[in-house]
């Protein structure tokens, strides 16, 4: 059975609750917002597989690794001006379109929020341009008041 005596113990991963067969964990938010799991001792079977699946308790151990990057410049200088990352996102996109693909992007409208678009042709990837590592909101989340 999982127990948190100090906070700096958890994570807030809700693994533990995820994983309990008789969903006697559940998630109760303390004084400043962070999530951390309280077991109901009467249905707790105590099988320990909260223990198992916790991150804190069984840390993975870092394999080490090459680093590999890229680096992606758009030839069009036009495009280049207008983008924020390299203008890599048009480049692919407009392979995406010349095969018969759609292409998702984050438009910022009139009202200043974020908004989900689909494109389908080349002439129409602008919009997606100057929207400046806009953040969207997607299924309600982040919160609005």
């Amino acid at each position: 059975m999982i127990e948190v005596n100090k906070k700096q113990d958890c994570c807030g991963c809700t693994a533990c609750a995820a994983i309990c067969p008789k969903d006697a964990i559940a998630m109760k938010e303390d004084n400043e917002g962070f999530l951390y799991p309280t077991v109901d001792k009467e249905t707790c079977i105590d099988c320990g597989a909260c223990e198992r699946v916790c991150p804190i308790i069984h840390t993975a151990k870092e394999k080490p690794f090459e680093q590999a990057a890229y680096i992606v410049q758009n030839k069009d200088q036009k495009i280049l001006r207008e983008s924020t990352a390299g203008g890599a996102f048009t480049a692919i996109a407009k392979y995406v379109l010349h095969n018969n693909g759609v292409v998702f992007g984050v438009e910022l409208g009139t009202d200043l929020m974020a908004h989900h678009v689909a494109v389908e042709k080349e002439n129409d990837l602008y919009r997606f341009r100057n929207s400046k590592y806009v953040q969207s909101s997607v299924g309600g989340y982040p919160p609005t008041d």
